[in-house]
């Protein structure tokens, strides 16, 4: 793996590249509050077949973090169709979790032609958030609790809410994952105003999703405390090719906790030869 830095739409974008440059490109988006390390296990086994990209999203990660923009779906769809045009992405698959995918739905929904497959993986793609989600939210966006919130301790605690098994997040794990919020003042405040947009701003509104005709797999935790089973079958309904599986034995944060599993589900969907073509040259 290939750490690179990509100018999007006038932002610098630390981007995760792998595998080899003729092999059919694949686009892994993150959520909050991660980073593109979410994907450091699940890479390995997937870079003999597909030419990875996995960008830290704007405001998230060592990329850019603008704290006088919204973070809402025009920046977020806007920065995944600029990513497509400088990684020179005529077509691609995407792989997406919690906000990441979130913004693949309306991708999706704007753009079929432009992508082969899509999995999207334990996020909240209706705007009817339930109310741990909107607990959450409102914790992280509060300027006095998001101070608590990135303390060593508390930070660790909110992480493992997102697992099964509270001790795969490790002290180091979730350390990796805070520090980019809080390297300086642009982090901290970045990581309020990345959920500061209400649900009807970040959301694709649901009549739309049938537009996402792409063959899609929802990929879902069995044990998500966030966004439960009851979503998935309800977006694997809403999208007109999806078909759902549902990992056992972890929650929200299922890379973490079973990532050999996950790897196996996405060569299953994926194909050992994808459905695009290598980007030219």
């Amino acid at each position: 793996m290939e750490n690179i830095c990509l100018s999007v739409n006038g932002l610098n974008i630390n981007t995760l590249i792998a595998g080899q440059a003729e092999s059919p490109p694949l686009v892994l988006l993150h959520g909050y509050p991660t980073s593109n390390q979410l994907w450091r296990r699940i890479i390995p086994g997937l870079a003999d077949s597909f030419r990875i990209i996995a960008p830290d999203l704007p405001g998230h990660g060592l990329s850019d973090k603008p704290t006088d923009v919204d973070y809402d779906r025009e920046l977020f769809v806007s920065f995944l169709a600029g990513l497509a045009e400088v990684c020179n992405l005529a077509k691609f698959d995407l792989v997406a979790h919690d906000l990441g995918a979130i913004v693949a739905l309306s991708y999706a929904a704007r753009f079929p032609e432009r992508l082969g497959r899509l999995v999207v993986m334990d996020t909240a793609p209706y705007v009817e958030w339930n109310l741990a989600t909107r607990l959450v939210i409102w914790l992280a966006k509060t300027p006095m609790t998001a101070r608590l919130l990135l303390t060593r301790p508390l930070f660790r605690s909110f992480l493992q809410l997102g697992v099964a098994h509270p001790q795969v997040i490790s002290a180091d794990i979730a350390e990796s994952y805070r520090q980019p919020w809080v390297a300086d003042k642009a982090g901290r405040k970045a990581f309020s105003l990345t959920v500061a947009v209400p649900p009807e701003g970040i959301t694709e509104p649901r009549e739309n999703l049938s537009r996402v005709t792409v063959p899609t797999l929802v990929l879902w935790a069995a044990k998500d405390r966030l966004f439960g089973k009851r979503v998935a079958k309800q977006l694997r309904d809403d999208l007109p090719d999806a078909t759902m599986v549902v990992v056992p034995d972890c929650g929200h944060f299922l890379q973490e906790e079973q990532p050999e599993l996950i790897v196996d589900h996405l060569r299953s969907f994926l194909g050992g030869e994808s459905s695009v073509d290598a980007p030219a040259a």
